[in-house]
């Protein structure tokens, strides 16, 4: 019998208080999307969108956040990544790689949000994963630092949690989630 072993890394930094420590409201939302509608991941090859733009405007990327300003590409002959900025310097980036075998998006904020629900949600609805792991990390000064306690009872329709870790740092919190599709 093999077992595959799969490690996870996560670096914290904690600045001394001294040295003037973390004195903002920091966070970052990471979701990382896997068994992708193919549907959906033919909009990122160059068979189906000419540019960049008309991906971003056929999946709906354009629409996940308002406001935002992208910069985008489409590569030759499939993928796709953007980045995109927001008012007060908070950005959004995402990549995906929409090949079947391997289909692959990730998706990345700092936008400060008491609840990360209603923007999760509309992610699931743009690019449909089977599976997708959650991970928001905040310091004690962010709007976001009580979404663990969101993330210990959220529901997503047509998913089932699997996995929650919870780890308490220093200077951060951070909440870990699996969620995969729920048997029919």
């Amino acid at each position: 019998m093999k077992f595959k072993f799969y490690y996870r890394y996560l670096y914290t930094l904690n600045p001394s208080v001294q040295f003037g420590g973390i004195q903002v409201p920091d966070q970052t939302l990471e979701i990382i999307m896997q068994d992708l509608d193919q549907k959906i991941m033919k909009i990122f090859t160059r068979e189906v969108s000419a540019s960049a733009k008309d991906a971003t405007q056929k999946s709906g990327i354009d629409k996940l956040l308002p406001g935002v300003t992208i910069d985008d590409f489409l590569f030759n002959p499939c993928g796709y990544s953007m980045n995109g900025l927001l008012k007060g310097g908070y950005y959004i980036t995402i990549h995906i790689t929409p090949e079947p075998l391997c289909s692959y998006v990730s998706f990345e904020t700092n936008i400060p949000q008491e609840s990360y629900h209603e923007l999760i949600s509309r992610l699931l609805r743009t690019f449909h994963p089977g599976k997708f792991i959650m991970t928001i990390l905040a310091n004690k000064l962010s709007l976001a630092i009580n979404t663990h306690n969101e993330f210990h009872c959220a529901e997503f329709r047509n998913y089932c949690r699997t996995e929650l870790q919870f780890c308490r740092f220093k200077n951060y919190d951070l909440t870990y989630t699996l969620f995969a599709k729920a048997s029919s």
